[in-house]
């Protein structure tokens, strides 16, 4: 009798060729499925059909592809310059956008990255906003302090926003206290539009008596 040799369950491989953006596009996929803290590069290979070496050739670590992930979801900020545009109706029009690419994705749980500005995840998102505002005429100063509030505002907001989705912050409707109602509703549309409106005109009394005429150049 002659043994013919098996592959390994799993090692099969698609005629299709591996680049990185196939990897991260399957990536997130799986994120929104199962959530990015399950991702592993054995789960992706197989759902690509891949061995785990092929993906090791394009990423060095399941970090780098969760990196990866973050990045293609941030690729939906609605980011790019509109002509006349105010610097308060840029930073409103963006702040939601970054909310709702974390709706979107509420599965995925993207708040676990560890993904600050300069973070391969988020630099090209940084560079796009930083310019937004830098060609608004926006002072340097000013921007620098507007970066920070509004990055902790919204990392707080969207890691908070994603727990009680999925349902995370559940209680016993018949023993919770008077101010429960209060504080479920700190993460919804009405209160984040107030944090935006309470940042906007922390920002006017951070520049004053700067008029805040910034905005996105006519031509």
């Amino acid at each position: 009798m002659i043994n013919t040799p098996t592959e390994p369950i799993g090692t099969a491989q698609s005629d299709e060729r591996l680049t990185k953006n196939i990897i991260r596009k399957k990536a997130l996929e799986l994120a929104d499925e199962e959530g990015i803290e399950n991702l592993s590069i054995r789960k992706l290979a197989k759902a690509l059909n891949k061995t785990p070496m092929a993906l090791y050739r394009h990423y060095g670590s399941i970090d780098e592809i969760k990196q990866a992930v973050f990045a293609l979801a941030f690729e939906e900020v609605d980011a790019d310059p509109i002509l006349g545009e105010r610097w308060d109706e840029t930073l409103r029009r963006t702040m939601t956008s970054i909310r709702q690419v974390h709706l979107n994705h509420a599965h995925a749980h993207l708040h676990l990255v560890q993904a600050p500005a300069w973070s391969p995840a988020l630099i090209r998102h940084t560079e796009r906003i930083q310019k937004l505002h830098h060609d608004q005429g926006m002072p340097e100063d000013v921007l620098t302090r507007v970066w920070r509030i509004v990055d902790a505002f919204l990392t707080g907001f969207n890691a908070n926003e994603g727990m009680q989705i999925e349902g995370h912050y559940d209680s016993d409707p018949e023993n919770r206290p008077s101010w429960f109602e209060t504080a479920e509703k700190a993460y919804s549309d009405q209160a984040f539009q107030d944090g935006i409106d309470i940042i906007i005109a922390g920002i006017r009394n951070l520049a004053a008596p700067d008029p805040c005429n910034w905005h996105t150049p006519d031509n």
